[in-house]
């Protein structure tokens, strides 16, 4: 008689949580780089060069940054997410003198036109940085549209890896 395994993880099981950042050219870039994949999807049958722009098309449209936190042993990799595919970064392990703070952003990209006009975009968020020790800057590990899934987050995150929450008026100095 065999055992049967469920595929499902419990809460507790999950070693490594990964979150989405933002996309390394933009939401404008973002766009900009479906539009070469669709060109290059149409020219594709005239010459190499279709390839080229689905390539870099592709490259433009799915590659980001993001981080992953080991819960199981107390490391965070920030990485550079390349075509959607890759991960690179290095795990850094988390010491008790690490902090974590909540903080508003505000990511603005500004787009030109042809006819020199420009475009603002604003995505306002709030994340959660790790800073190391009484350091200033610190790195973003994830974003979230609201504030109360942010602190819920950050209340997590901060049980998981043992970590010290760091308050706003400290962090400004």
């Amino acid at each position: 008689m065999g055992l049967i395994k469920s595929n499902k993880k419990s809460e507790s099981d999950q070693a490594i949580i990964n979150y989405k950042l933002d996309k390394s050219f933009g939401p404008a870039g973002g766009t900009v780089g479906f539009f070469l994949m669709g060109v290059g999807a149409f020219t594709i049958h005239l010459s190499i060069s279709g390839l080229v722009l689905i390539l870099l098309g592709s490259f433009m449209s799915f590659s980001g940054n993001g981080s992953a936190v080991d819960t199981k042993h107390f490391r965070i990799k920030f990485y550079n997410n390349l075509w959607g595919l890759m991960k690179i970064g290095k795990w850094e392990y988390v010491h008790p003198k690490m902090q974590l703070r909540l903080a508003h952003a505000r990511m603005a990209y500004r787009v030109y036109s042809m006819s020199n006009q420009s475009v603002d975009v604003s995505e306002p968020d709030w994340r959660i940085y790790i800073h190391d020790g009484d350091s200033r800057k610190g790195q973003a590990i994830c974003k979230f549209k609201t504030r109360p899934e942010a602190e819920e987050e950050l209340a997590k995150l901060s049980d998981v890896l043992n970590l010290s929450i760091r308050n706003e008026k400290q962090a400004l100095g």
